[in-house]
Protein backbone atom coordinates (compact mmCIF):
# COMPACT_ATOMS: atom_id res chain seq x y z
CA UNK A 1 0.00 0.00 0.00
CA UNK A 2 2.68 2.32 1.26
CA UNK A 3 4.59 1.98 -2.00
CA UNK A 4 1.40 2.32 -4.37
CA UNK A 5 0.58 5.38 -2.75
CA UNK A 6 4.11 6.87 -3.30
CA UNK A 7 3.35 5.92 -6.89
CA UNK A 8 0.49 8.00 -6.75
CA UNK A 9 2.08 10.55 -5.75
CA UNK A 10 5.08 10.66 -8.19
CA UNK A 11 2.76 10.34 -10.66
CA UNK A 12 0.78 13.17 -9.69
CA UNK A 13 3.72 15.27 -9.17
CA UNK A 14 4.69 14.94 -12.30
CA UNK A 15 2.00 15.03 -14.86
CA UNK A 16 0.99 18.51 -12.60
CA UNK A 17 4.44 19.66 -13.30
CA UNK A 18 4.23 18.84 -17.04
CA UNK A 19 1.36 20.65 -17.29
CA UNK A 20 3.36 23.64 -15.77
CA UNK A 21 6.06 23.20 -17.92
CA UNK A 22 3.60 23.38 -21.26
CA UNK A 23 1.97 26.55 -20.08
CA UNK A 24 5.38 28.30 -18.97
CA UNK A 25 6.76 27.46 -22.58
CA UNK A 26 3.90 28.44 -24.34
CA UNK A 27 3.85 31.62 -22.91
CA UNK A 28 7.62 32.51 -22.34
CA UNK A 29 8.92 30.70 -25.82
CA UNK A 30 11.04 28.71 -24.03
CA UNK A 31 11.94 24.80 -24.30
CA UNK A 32 12.23 24.14 -20.71
CA UNK A 33 12.10 20.05 -20.60
CA UNK A 34 13.57 19.24 -17.19
CA UNK A 35 11.21 18.58 -13.90
CA UNK A 36 13.88 20.34 -11.59
CA UNK A 37 14.20 23.77 -13.00
CA UNK A 38 12.36 26.15 -11.44
CA UNK A 39 9.66 28.51 -13.07
CA UNK A 40 10.96 30.90 -10.55
CA UNK A 41 14.05 31.56 -12.25
CA UNK A 42 14.68 34.20 -15.68
CA UNK A 43 14.82 32.65 -18.64
CA UNK A 44 15.21 34.70 -22.64
CA UNK A 45 13.81 33.35 -25.42
CA UNK A 46 14.38 29.87 -27.11
CA UNK A 47 16.46 29.26 -23.75
CA UNK A 48 16.69 24.92 -23.20
CA UNK A 49 16.46 23.09 -20.24
CA UNK A 50 17.20 19.66 -20.64
CA UNK A 51 15.75 16.92 -18.63
CA UNK A 52 17.27 16.24 -15.32
CA UNK A 53 18.81 19.89 -15.01
CA UNK A 54 18.70 21.63 -11.81
CA UNK A 55 17.83 25.22 -12.01
CA UNK A 56 16.87 27.37 -9.01
CA UNK A 57 15.15 29.88 -8.76
CA UNK A 58 18.09 32.82 -7.98
CA UNK A 59 19.12 31.87 -11.92
CA UNK A 60 19.04 34.18 -15.10
CA UNK A 61 19.91 32.64 -18.23
CA UNK A 62 19.89 35.17 -21.56
CA UNK A 63 18.07 34.44 -24.79
CA UNK A 64 19.01 31.43 -27.05
CA UNK A 65 21.21 29.77 -24.43
CA UNK A 66 20.83 26.11 -23.75
CA UNK A 67 21.83 23.04 -20.69
CA UNK A 68 22.13 20.07 -21.20
CA UNK A 69 21.11 16.96 -18.96
CA UNK A 70 22.44 16.18 -15.35
CA UNK A 71 23.52 20.23 -14.59
CA UNK A 72 23.02 21.94 -11.16
CA UNK A 73 22.98 26.07 -11.74
CA UNK A 74 22.30 28.16 -8.58
CA UNK A 75 23.14 31.79 -7.77
CA UNK A 76 24.16 32.92 -11.13
CA UNK A 77 23.45 35.20 -14.29
CA UNK A 78 24.53 33.50 -17.35
CA UNK A 79 23.94 35.52 -21.21
CA UNK A 80 23.03 34.97 -24.49
CA UNK A 81 24.06 32.31 -26.59
CA UNK A 82 26.13 30.32 -24.37
CA UNK A 83 26.84 26.44 -24.51
CA UNK A 84 26.41 24.51 -21.06
CA UNK A 85 27.30 20.70 -21.39
CA UNK A 86 26.18 17.90 -19.30
CA UNK A 87 27.46 17.39 -15.64
CA UNK A 88 28.09 21.06 -14.99
CA UNK A 89 27.36 22.98 -11.37
CA UNK A 90 27.73 26.42 -10.94
CA UNK A 91 28.29 28.06 -7.49
CA UNK A 92 27.34 25.33 -5.53
CA UNK A 93 27.92 25.88 -1.61
CA UNK A 94 31.22 25.81 -0.48
CA UNK A 95 32.21 24.28 3.22
CA UNK A 96 33.92 27.46 5.45
CA UNK A 97 37.36 25.29 6.06
CA UNK A 98 38.13 28.08 8.96
CA UNK A 99 35.77 26.46 10.89
CA UNK A 100 36.95 23.34 13.44
CA UNK A 101 34.47 21.55 11.28
CA UNK A 102 32.96 21.31 7.88
CA UNK A 103 29.76 19.95 8.62
CA UNK A 104 26.81 22.48 8.69
CA UNK A 105 25.99 21.89 12.48
CA UNK A 106 29.01 24.26 13.18
CA UNK A 107 27.10 27.15 10.97
CA UNK A 108 25.60 29.73 13.66
CA UNK A 109 22.51 32.37 11.94
CA UNK A 110 25.13 34.37 10.34
CA UNK A 111 26.46 32.36 8.31
CA UNK A 112 23.44 30.51 7.35
CA UNK A 113 22.23 34.17 6.15
CA UNK A 114 25.12 34.65 4.36
CA UNK A 115 24.64 36.81 1.31
CA UNK A 116 26.75 34.81 -1.41
CA UNK A 117 28.64 36.37 -4.88
CA UNK A 118 26.95 35.46 -7.58
CA UNK A 119 28.55 33.78 -11.18
CA UNK A 120 28.67 35.91 -14.10
CA UNK A 121 28.61 34.68 -17.20
CA UNK A 122 28.91 36.51 -20.14
CA UNK A 123 27.86 35.81 -24.03
CA UNK A 124 28.65 32.55 -26.44
CA UNK A 125 30.17 31.21 -23.22
CA UNK A 126 31.01 27.15 -23.46
CA UNK A 127 31.14 25.21 -20.53
CA UNK A 128 32.09 21.76 -21.44
CA UNK A 129 31.34 18.67 -20.18
CA UNK A 130 31.61 18.07 -15.92
CA UNK A 131 33.28 21.80 -15.27
CA UNK A 132 32.05 22.97 -11.87
CA UNK A 133 32.35 26.98 -11.13
CA UNK A 134 33.21 28.50 -7.71
CA UNK A 135 30.70 31.19 -6.48
CA UNK A 136 31.54 34.40 -6.92
CA UNK A 137 33.58 34.10 -10.54
CA UNK A 138 33.10 35.92 -13.89
CA UNK A 139 33.57 34.88 -17.10
CA UNK A 140 33.99 36.60 -19.83
CA UNK A 141 32.21 36.69 -23.71
CA UNK A 142 33.50 34.13 -25.86
CA UNK A 143 35.67 32.24 -23.21
CA UNK A 144 35.91 28.24 -23.33
CA UNK A 145 35.92 25.99 -20.22
CA UNK A 146 37.79 22.60 -20.74
CA UNK A 147 35.84 19.90 -19.52
CA UNK A 148 36.05 18.37 -16.13
CA UNK A 149 37.82 21.98 -15.09
CA UNK A 150 37.43 23.70 -11.61
CA UNK A 151 37.49 26.92 -12.27
CA UNK A 152 38.20 29.35 -8.71
CA UNK A 153 39.17 32.77 -10.68
CA UNK A 154 37.80 34.97 -13.16
CA UNK A 155 38.34 33.91 -17.01
CA UNK A 156 38.99 36.91 -19.70
CA UNK A 157 37.16 37.36 -22.79
CA UNK A 158 37.94 35.03 -25.46
CA UNK A 159 40.36 33.04 -23.25
CA UNK A 160 40.51 29.27 -22.82
CA UNK A 161 41.18 27.63 -19.64
CA UNK A 162 41.31 24.12 -18.08
CA UNK A 163 42.29 21.75 -15.45
CA UNK A 164 42.21 21.79 -11.78
CA UNK A 165 42.08 24.33 -10.43
CA UNK A 166 41.51 25.99 -14.32
CA UNK A 167 44.65 27.58 -15.51
CA UNK A 168 45.09 29.97 -19.02
CA UNK A 169 45.54 27.90 -22.09
CA UNK A 170 45.50 30.13 -25.18
CA UNK A 171 43.26 33.54 -26.36
CA UNK A 172 40.79 31.99 -28.99
CA UNK A 173 42.11 35.11 -31.13
CA UNK A 174 44.46 37.81 -31.62
CA UNK A 175 43.67 41.21 -29.28
CA UNK A 176 42.65 42.82 -32.65
CA UNK A 177 39.88 39.97 -33.28
CA UNK A 178 38.77 40.08 -30.22
CA UNK A 179 38.46 43.32 -29.35
CA UNK A 180 36.37 43.50 -32.72
CA UNK A 181 34.00 40.91 -32.04
CA UNK A 182 33.22 42.48 -28.35
CA UNK A 183 33.11 45.73 -30.33
CA UNK A 184 30.56 44.20 -32.59
CA UNK A 185 28.20 42.41 -29.70
CA UNK A 186 26.76 40.13 -32.34
CA UNK A 187 24.67 38.50 -29.19
CA UNK A 188 22.50 41.48 -29.15
CA UNK A 189 21.54 41.73 -32.68
CA UNK A 190 17.79 40.64 -34.36
CA UNK A 191 18.10 37.03 -34.69
CA UNK A 192 17.30 37.73 -38.50
CA UNK A 193 20.00 39.71 -38.80
CA UNK A 194 22.65 37.11 -37.00
CA UNK A 195 20.89 34.39 -39.44
CA UNK A 196 22.20 36.84 -42.44
CA UNK A 197 25.79 36.84 -40.89
CA UNK A 198 26.55 33.25 -40.28
CA UNK A 199 28.77 33.27 -42.62
CA UNK A 200 30.86 36.13 -40.32
CA UNK A 201 30.18 34.05 -37.58
CA UNK A 202 31.90 31.07 -39.33
CA UNK A 203 34.80 32.84 -40.26
CA UNK A 204 33.93 32.34 -44.25
CA UNK A 205 33.93 35.95 -44.50
CA UNK A 206 35.16 39.54 -42.37
CA UNK A 207 32.33 41.16 -43.85
CA UNK A 208 28.94 41.67 -42.58
CA UNK A 209 25.15 41.91 -44.69
CA UNK A 210 25.57 45.80 -45.08
CA UNK A 211 28.65 45.00 -47.09
CA UNK A 212 30.95 46.80 -45.05
CA UNK A 213 34.07 45.30 -43.34
CA UNK A 214 34.24 44.57 -39.69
Amino acid sequence: MFFRNLWHETFLWHFIKLIKLYRFNKVNQTKICSYYASLSAKYGKEVLISKDSYIAGNVEIGDYSYVNTNSYLENCVIGKFCSISSGVYISPWEHNLSLKTTHPIGYDEETKKRVRKKVEIGNDVLISLNCIILEGVKIGNGAVIGAGSVVTKDVFPYEVVAGVPAKHLRFRFEKEIREKIEHLKWWDWDINRIKANLEYLQNKTEYVNEGRKI
